[in-house]
């Protein structure tokens, strides 16, 4: 009954352990995919300010106008993905430019057809009358398929020398020494068992 008991006891340690390796593990890639994904992102803002970067076809977007409260509010990040114009039905929260290149995030309204294209009608949820021009499929930068809330504020911060330091810089260097800790921790009881070994 003893023996029993002690060998559930270990079964139950190697499992314990092995969950945990894999939850480590685990941790480490979304840490790594997350690390590369601001690299990624913050590269790409600093080089070319004036348009927002792009990972994997999907574009972040600070928001900087009340016009479409309360589906999202000011300071909140609206994640779009590249579409096509076939794609954008009425309802849609799509991100375009205007004539002069600036990107705005307004709902669809109404599609109408223009010499055998579509046509948007867009407008702003917090606006009471609709958008002055409607957007051809050249002007569509893509759809609305996440919204972070507040999480605009953190990208502009990043974007920034001190917020590229805190949040990109010293977590790095902290994942790094880590990673030294683990192998020299690892290092010292491959010598310790190794010593006993030889004592033996």
């Amino acid at each position: 009954m003893f023996s029993y008991r002690r060998g559930i006891t270990i079964a139950q340690s190697k499992m314990i352990k092995m969950i945990s390796k894999l939850l480590t593990l685990i941790v480490r890639l979304m840490f790594i995919v997350i690390l590369v994904s601001l690299l990624l992102i913050t590269y790409q803002s600093i080089k070319n300010p004036e348009r927002p970067p792009s990972l994997f076809g999907y574009q972040p977007f600070t928001v900087l106008s009340n016009s479409m409260d309360p589906y999202f509010n000011t300071g909140d990040m609206v994640i779009i993905k590249e579409t096509s114009p076939a794609n954008v039905s009425k309802g849609d929260v799509i991100t375009f430019t205007d004539k002069t290149g600036k990107y705005i995030t307004h709902r669809v309204i109404e599609i109408k057809n223009r010499n055998s294209h579509p046509v948007f009608v867009t407008k702003g949820d917090n606006n009471n009358v609709k958008d002055g021009e409607m957007v051809t499929g050249d002007h569509i930068v893509g759809k609305q398929t996440i919204l972070i809330p507040g999480a605009g504020y953190l990208v502009e911060f990043v974007s920034g020398p001190i917020g590229f330091i805190l949040l990109i810089l010293l977590p790095l260097a902290g994942y790094i020494f880590l990673e030294l800790f683990e192998r020299a921790k690892k290092g010292k009881k491959r010598d310790k068992t190794r010593e006993q070994l030889q004592n033996e």
